[in-house]
């Protein structure tokens, strides 16, 4: 892996490639897949991960926002793009002139974009979105009808798609989940019985994919498994019991490097508040990763990196844009070396999950707050 960075991320093309794979043989040939690359790509970058799915001949890409939309188009990425949330009335006149399909979850946000394409001369399709129990962005069951039978009187609009989100779909108790799909499918066919017809009807993410197979429908939208990491509950061990051939391969590893080494005596401390005192003598290894860069604080005196395939702990508190490093046990250990934040070196790993543990979140919010700024590099 060549690269003049300190620090970089690095992305596996293949893994992305695999993961598509291995979801897309769990689903009937003809339901669409659709790739979320939302914010950043859950920070592996959106750009690039958007070429790898459209070179995996995915159906569609999703953003949360009109902006990474265009970022797409200004990049060159063709094909089908879901604005999944929120754009700028402004912006929507460029949206549809970029055949980018925007979600409505409201009257008046239809009547804009019905205005901007009759500006346009065009008709364009928008996908509508249900508020099925999860309380977010959406049309509530008892509005859908009313709503819809207005959209519809709207000329230059067609309604493509309706969809909903899931609020537990992680959970091994399908329970919830099954509630919401019999909400949708009900609201789906009294729809159809008073002939409102939708062709595209999605539901399912990551978790549901695996776990429901009534989520499918006509489409599903794969988020964090395309990065190869479990968003079910107990690691995705009922997953492959289900699906006992399935296996995804996490994409993303992290990188620093050590800039400077220092000894230090026994009762030196280390670190703002002085969280920590050495015991001994005490060799620390310093590294230009903190929180700017998105490793969280919470890990301080917690965490551990990878070095010379050994696990070193972290020492005092994470800084802004440094932390320190215990390397007494390794005596060869220079300047230059690589440190491991996520990912594998021999028998050593330390992922995503591992670290979102430690502080009590979720692996989403690891990944998708390693700073965009810090270099992606993408490797076979």
């Amino acid at each position: 892996m060549l690269t003049t960075q300190i620090t970089w991320v690095a992305i596996s093309r293949s893994a992305i490639r695999h993961n598509i794979r291995q979801l897309q043989r769990i689903v009937s040939p003809s339901t669409q897949f659709m790739a979320v690359v939302k914010s950043n790509a859950y920070g592996h970058g959106l750009i690039e991960v958007a070429k790898i799915a459209k070179q995996a001949k995915v159906s569609w890409l999703a953003t949360v926002n009109l902006d990474e939309a265009l970022e797409l188009r200004a990049s060159g990425i063709k094909g089908r793009i879901l604005v999944l949330s929120y754009y700028h009335p402004d912006k929507i006149k460029e949206a549809i002139k970029k055949n980018i399909t925007l979600t409505v979850y409201g009257y008046a946000a239809a009547k804009k974009i019905n205005a901007a394409a009759k500006l346009l001369r065009t008709k364009t399709k928008v996908h509508f979105k249900v508020d099925t129990g999860t309380s977010r962005l959406g049309v509530l069951p008892l509005d859908c009808a009313p709503m819809l039978h207005k959209i519809r009187q709207l000329d230059n609009i067609k309604i493509e798609g309706i969809f909903s989100h899931f609020a537990d779909a992680e959970n091994l108790n399908q329970a919830f989940t099954n509630r919401q799909i019999n909400t949708f499918n009900k609201i789906v066919s009294e729809l159809e019985i008073q002939n409102i017809k939708i062709p595209l009807k999605h539901l399912a993410c990551s978790a549901s994919t695996i776990l429901n197979k009534e989520s499918h429908q006509d489409l599903i939208r794969i988020g964090i498994a395309l990065y190869g990491l479990w968003s079910i509950e107990k690691k995705g061990w009922l997953a492959k019991k289900l699906l006992p051939g399935l296996n995804l391969r996490p994409a993303l590893s992290w990188y620093t490097t050590i800039i400077q080494l220092k000894k230090l005596p026994p009762h030196s401390t280390v670190g703002y508040g002085a969280s920590y005192k050495t015991n001994k003598d005490t060799t620390l290894a310093l590294v230009p990763v903190g929180y700017w860069e998105g490793y969280d604080r919470k890990l301080s005196n917690t965490g551990e990196v990878i070095i010379r395939g050994k696990r070193c702990s972290i020492r005092g508190r994470v800084c802004m844009n440094l932390m320190m490093i215990d390397v007494t046990s390794l005596p060869n250990v220079k300047v230059g070396d690589r440190v491991i934040l996520i990912g594998q070196e021999g028998k050593e790993s330390i992922t995503a999950d591992e670290l979102a543990n430690k502080i009590k979140t979720i692996n989403y919010e690891i990944i998708t707050r390693i700073n965009p700024l810090i270099n992606r590099v993408y490797i076979k």
